[in-house]
């Protein structure tokens, strides 16, 4: 891991902290993908746009942004959504 997602991830960890979000377990977010989604999660639903932002660079940094993380037993931690029904597509515009 280099210097500047360490530097990152110590600043998501104390601004966390400081706008009343979760306390972050620095070791345990770089090992545990699950761990870190969870953390991640909770700190971009705190109101503070520069620390939901830290969240989501380290998110990509860390290879989460397009897939859920795989528990230990290799299944996807989160529940499968069922597949919603296609739409009709709208007929009537311009673009039609």
């Amino acid at each position: 891991m280099d210097r500047e997602t360490l530097n990152e991830m110590v600043k998501l960890k104390f601004g966390a902290r400081k706008a009343g979000g979760p306390e972050i377990d620095l070791v345990k977010l770089a090992a545990d993908a699950v761990y870190a989604d969870e953390m991640l999660s909770a700190v971009e639903n705190l109101p503070d746009e520069s620390l939901v932002l830290l969240a989501m660079t380290l998110r990509d940094k860390f290879g989460l942004l397009a897939a859920r993380p795989q528990g230990p037993t290799g299944q996807s931690e989160a529940p499968a959504e069922p597949a919603a029904a296609p739409q009709a597509r709208y007929m009537s515009g311009a673009r039609s």
